[in-house]
């Protein structure tokens, strides 16, 4: 079994940021060191795999941290996402040469604040989030992996999800924090999958703004576990699903969900709800299945495309790169305790099956 941690870095004090001592960043601006910030809507640690293959990348490329390579880690360690706006301009303030974004709603807050400073990270889909009107030709100062091809890829999910637990009669689209163009192109796609198999869908938001009405008008439930992503919120989100008759979820790619992910399976296990991640880590942990990518492949691509910045390109000269490779985790164990078997067609096509 392999263990893989997702996009992460240190463990931020005071709910905000450090970097290398004041004497590292009083050079800062000398010859041939450069500045890189981070944010990450949650917790950051250095002993997550595909932020170390990120760094891993990075070094083999001649940066490295504490030498020619200052690192600042803001983390937004589960607050509000209202609460960006403070976290963007901390970071704008710093003056980095590159900032690694795991996050779209801080990708926005940047953009607003300043039109100069480069970034580079994983994102769902730029376009239709309004991160960028062009994947070949991204206008502005932000590129990056897409980490789905196409939004399809949700249909696909649902689909895997229903041939594993047939009896399913609502599907909820799992997430936190949505982003404002999740329900115009991910919620779209989950609910015209669910309609399709003569189903219901919900939009489940464990926390987060966004627009209730036009929710409402795509789904047929929506739940909202409370203001801020905690163990309280994803408790009462978990029993609202219950109440609400959802007895399947998929979940979305959302950093703090990643970061929960042991409570989400654990949740999702003492419910008896089935679910579809979009990393295998999740499996790992205890979870039904898992449809996406390699997060260590697509976090060295990154890498490799913050290398190209930090020489000197602008994320306009850098198309965004779209993963193609996706891999269908299965774990046997968890399909008995939730009295599912996987169709042999499943077993066979699986890139990995844990028992």
């Amino acid at each position: 079994m392999r263990r893989r941690e997702f996009i992460a870095g240190t463990a931020a004090t005071a709910a905000l940021s450090f970097a290398w001592p004041a004497c590292a960043q009083t050079n800062a601006r000398s010859t041939g060191v450069k500045r890189l910030a981070i944010f990450h809507p949650s917790e950051l640690l250095t002993s997550d795999a595909p932020l170390k293959a990120y760094f891993g990348e990075l070094n083999r490329l001649g940066f490295i941290e504490g030498q020619n390579l200052i690192v600042e880690r803001h983390s937004g360690l589960g607050q509000p996402i209202d609460r960006y706006g403070d976290f963007a301009r901390q970071i704008v303030a710093s003056h980095p040469d590159v900032i690694l974004p795991l996050s779209s709603t801080i990708i926005r807050e940047i953009k607003a604040l300043t039109t100069g400073i480069p970034m580079v990270g994983p994102t769902i889909d730029p376009v239709a989030y309004g991160l960028s009107t062009n994947l070949a030709r991204p206008d502005g100062d932000f590129t990056g992996v897409v980490s789905d091809a196409g939004l399809e890829i949700w249909a696909k999910r649902v689909q895997l999800l229903l041939e594993t637990a047939r009896k399913l009669t609502k599907v909820g689209l799992f997430t936190a924090n949505p982003p404002s163009g999740q329900l115009n192109t991910i919620g779209a796609h989950v609910r015209e999958a669910a309609q399709r198999a003569g189903i219901k869908a919900a939009f489940v938001v464990v926390s987060g703004n966004f627009d209730r009405a036009a929710s409402e008008r795509i789904f047929d439930a929506v739940i909202v576990g409370g203001e801020k992503v905690d163990r309280a919120a994803y408790e009462r989100t978990f029993d609202a699903m219950e109440k609400a008759g959802v007895d399947g979820i998929v979940a979305s790619a959302a950093g703090e969900l990643y970061i929960d992910r042991q409570l989400i399976v654990d949740l999702a296990a003492r419910f008896h709800v089935p679910a579809i991640y979009p990393y295998r880590d999740f499996v790992e942990v205890g979870g039904l299945m898992a449809y996406g990518v390699d997060p260590l492949d697509m976090m060295r691509r990154v890498a490799n495309m913050t290398g190209e910045v930090l020489r000197g390109a602008k994320p306009s000269d850098i198309p965004f790169y779209q993963q193609t490779k996706y891999e269908l985790v299965l774990n046997q164990k968890a399909a008995r305790s939730l009295g599912l078997e996987f169709p042999p067609a499943l077993l066979i096509t699986a890139g990995e099956v844990i028992e």
